[in-house]
């Protein structure tokens, strides 16, 4: 590798797994913020003596049940719609792979194509799990 273009051709495909995970520890960060300024409201509730509204109280136990699993008091998912997004985004990934690939527009057509197979078995695994997934009930 002579140059900085080389070491991107060679490695652009670990943008995607790096966003990824940049998304989730953000996504994490966010979750934390709302969850310690309403234990801060709570704590000013108990410091003044008041009772807190419930309201509050169902929020943060929602979040709570939020973080194993996006489960509803009715047993059902709230994240289904989450789960057919990433099918979406997988599939049209692997295509989008299996076509540059096809067209040999970035030279090698067997990385692309592995590119591409590794996306279809996570977009199949992703629908396996939006189908028969556990449902939980409570």
């Amino acid at each position: 590798m002579d140059t900085f273009g080389d070491l991107f051709e060679s490695y652009w495909w670990l943008l995607f797994p790096l966003a990824f995970f940049v998304a989730g520890g953000w996504n994490s960060l966010m979750g934390y913020q709302r969850t310690k300024a309403k234990v801060e409201v709570l704590k000013a509730y108990a410091q003044s003596g008041k009772e807190p509204p419930a309201e509050l109280i169902r929020a943060l136990e929602s979040d709570n049940d939020k973080s194993d699993g996006n489960w509803s008091d009715d047993g059902k998912d709230e994240g289904s719609g989450s789960g057919v997004f990433l099918v979406v985004l997988f599939s049209g990934l692997s295509a989008v792979f299996a076509f540059v690939g096809y067209s040999g527009w970035l030279g090698d057509e067997t990385a692309m194509y592995f590119v591409s197979m590794i996306l279809g078995v996570l977009a199949l695994a992703f629908l396996a799990s939006s189908l028969f997934g556990k449902r939980r009930k409570r």
